[in-house]
């Protein structure tokens, strides 16, 4: 059969089932593929598939049998939607039949088995967008994931560089005398914990008069972070001993 004797098929199979006056004989029908997977509609040839459909669509709806998710029309059109995939039926008469299915039926698993209520165009092209939503998601996902480490590396080799450059500076300042070293402290525009190494060897050793320590100390803030009160109960502890 070609598209158009299809077509025409179709719709009188769609007006006969629709004056169908047999309730019993219909339900009779509709039940005989109750609980039957789209397998079991595979060895049907492409005419007797297609009447079959119709019927299920129509006579569910004309007697309100109500199956929801059960319902066999769903199965049946699985089954023509795998003979598009094997090229056997034209595809878009196949879409034109089971966006009929979903307008004329009032079940929402019709034809698609999915509670939405979408014909094949709309379900298909709903998968489609929502598989390209998820991917973007994922790929911006993995772009936050990727800046993130990106600037927490930054963050370490910028600390590093400052701890070295730090470092350096002390490493300078031990050429200098003690009390000059002690007027840049002062008037050094970074905390003094910056400088904490220098003051713990002074201490330590000995360097300092009861004025410059008395100064020194008094340098550090009364409160600070666990770290830096840590360094300075140190400092006071060597200045009391």
């Amino acid at each position: 059969m070609n598209i158009e004797e299809y077509r025409k098929l179709w719709q009188e199979a769609i007006h006969l089932c629709e004056i169908e006056p047999n309730k019993e004989e219909a339900e009779s029908f509709v039940w005989g593929y109750y609980n039957k997977d789209s397998r079991f509609f595979s060895p049907m040839d492409d005419r007797k598939l297609l009447l079959t459909f119709v019927g299920l669509v129509v006579y569910e709806k004309k007697f309100q049998m109500k199956f929801g998710s059960t319902t066999p029309a769903a199965f049946c059109y699985q089954e023509l939607l795998s003979r598009v995939n094997d090229k056997r039926i034209d595809k878009e008469f196949v879409y034109d039949v089971g966006d009929w299915a979903a307008e004329y039926s009032d079940n929402g698993y019709v034809p698609m088995g999915n509670y939405r209520g979408y014909g094949p165009r709309r379900y298909f092209s709903f998968w489609r967008e929502n598989e390209l939503r998820v991917a973007s998601e994922k790929q911006a996902k993995q772009e936050r994931i990727e800046k993130k480490r990106a600037e927490g590396k930054a963050k370490v080799e910028a600390a590093k560089r400052k701890h070295l450059e730090r470092l350096d500076a002390i490493r300078q300042l031990r050429t200098k005398p003690v009390n000059e070293v002690v007027s840049i402290i002062e008037h050094s525009q970074k905390p003094v914990f910056y400088y904490i190494e220098l003051i713990e060897e002074w201490l330590t050793a000995g360097l300092l008069n009861e004025s410059q320590k008395e100064k020194i100390i008094s340098w550090f803030p009364s409160s600070s972070t666990r770290h830096n009160n840590r360094l300075k109960k140190h400092l006071e502890k060597i200045v009391n001993q």
